[in-house]
């Protein structure tokens, strides 16, 4: 299923999106990079489950906890990193260089911490207790995260966009065309799919995937085809969360809102000429879908374990304006450890995309000046815990500059009043 483009126009799966570098490389100067925690437990059973009397067993950390396998793909994806940025970051952890972010889940955190142990394998644990040095992952609780996990369950806007997409014709074409088939998975399973059918057919989908991935028989029911159908329910009910009608829209209250972050990271760093290299945030599939969403870059695949997006932020020789050329963007999107990362073109902007295009391009699917929508009146993306490493990393370039510069950096009311790092 091809993915929306900026205002809903048809982007192709991603593959067609590679084209040639458009700009010599230049300098790298800022990277971020989302990623989706490694391999998990199962989320939930159903009630045919023929597993779940043995989940304390097969899962003794409990459901939806990061398992061993995912322990190592995200060491592995920490080793990608450090081989990738070896020239860019220091060989050890700093606090100024280097800012993580996850969301409040076990497998987030964790997921975090394993990809830092590939990272930065010199503080990684097992060396001697002298040698190791825990690197710290900031969090907020789920409930006030408006960065990482959207609040759209409180949002009446995001509701009545996502009713406009569900009562669309295509969509309940396609609804209907499964109807028989969604009837036999509530008879398979013992699983009421009134309410939310793809949503708790997706659940069922996810238990199958988690149970096959190790090595556990899968029911006599649960063929090839009926995975296959499953996983094309999957991408209609995403492609209803961030595809079109008003796509856009939508990436205003979802992954447009993490986009303009990693922006404006940039931005307030390079103005203010601090050393932070590179943000990290650990998070769901759900976050990269939203993202690549906001970026017109959906395809209709579901992001595996430990995929991770990237944004490469490089100078090149030119104007000092930032927006006249001399800084481009470059995406890389990891969903496969086997092989080289795919270089991503961003929809109307081709290879390495000058800063000031890309943020034309991607205007309409960030939120509006005057705030989110459902968040109330605008503020950091972040919390004010985010305006640490960037300070810390800023005291040698404010020691020089004027008392009342050095105020209003050591005064939190000053920082929030001027926008602080997001």
């Amino acid at each position: 299923m091809a993915g929306p483009g900026f205002w809903g126009l048809p982007a192709g799966p991603i593959l067609l999106l590679l084209l040639p570098q458009a700009l010599p490389e230049g300098p790298l100067v800022f990277v971020a990079v989302v990623f989706r925690h490694g391999d998990r437990a199962p989320l939930a059973s159903y009630p045919t489950d023929p597993h779940k009397e043995a989940i304390t067993v097969l899962w003794p950390r409990g459901l939806g906890q990061l398992t061993g396998e995912g322990v190592r793909q995200q060491l592995e994806l920490g080793r990608f990193l450090r081989n990738r940025y070896e020239a860019f970051l220091s060989p050890e952890y700093r606090r100024e260089e280097v800012y993580v972010r996850s969301t409040d889940f076990d497998r987030t955190l964790e997921s975090a911490q394993a990809n830092l142990a590939g990272l930065f394998p010199e503080s990684a644990p097992g060396r001697p207790e002298a040698a190791w040095r825990p690197i710290p992952v900031h969090t907020v609780p789920v409930t006030e995260d408006k960065l990482l996990r959207f609040p759209t369950r409180s949002c009446p806007r995001y509701h009545e966009l996502l009713r406009e997409a569900t009562e669309a014709a295509e969509y309940q074409t396609a609804l209907e065309g499964w109807t028989d088939f969604l009837t036999h998975l509530e008879n398979y399973t013992g699983l009421s799919l009134v309410g939310e059918p793809l949503r708790r057919a997706w659940k069922v989908l996810d238990t199958l995937m988690c149970q096959q991935a190790h090595g556990l028989p899968l029911p006599s029911w649960a063929s090839p085809n009926v995975l296959r159908t499953l996983a094309q329910i999957s991408a209609l009910d995403i492609g209803a969360h961030v595809g079109p009608p008003r796509a856009a829209e939508k990436a205003q209250l979802t992954g447009g809102i993490l986009l303009d972050a990693i922006l404006a990271n940039f931005s307030r760093v390079q103005r203010l000429g601090l050393p932070l290299k590179m943000v990290m945030y650990s998070a769901h599939d759900s976050t990269l879908l939203a993202l690549q969403g906001a970026l017109g870059l959906y395809d209709g695949h579901t992001p595996p374990y430990a995929a991770c997006l990237g944004f490469e932020f490089r100078r090149h020789v030119g104007d000092p304006d930032e927006d006249a050329g001399n800084v481009t963007i470059s995406l890389f999107y990891r969903n496969d450890s086997s092989g080289l990362p795919l270089p991503l073109n961003l929809p109307g902007c081709p290879g390495s995309c000058p800063l000031g295009r890309f943020r034309q391009l991607t205007a309409p699917a960030r939120p509006p000046a005057h705030g989110v929508p459902c968040h109330g009146s605008r503020e950091p993306a972040t919390p004010a815990a985010t305006v640490v490493p960037l300070l810390a990393g800023a005291v040698a370039v404010l020691a020089g500059l004027s008392m009342g510069l050095g105020l209003l950096a050591w005064r939190p009311g000053c920082l929030r009043a001027w926008g602080g790092p997001v």
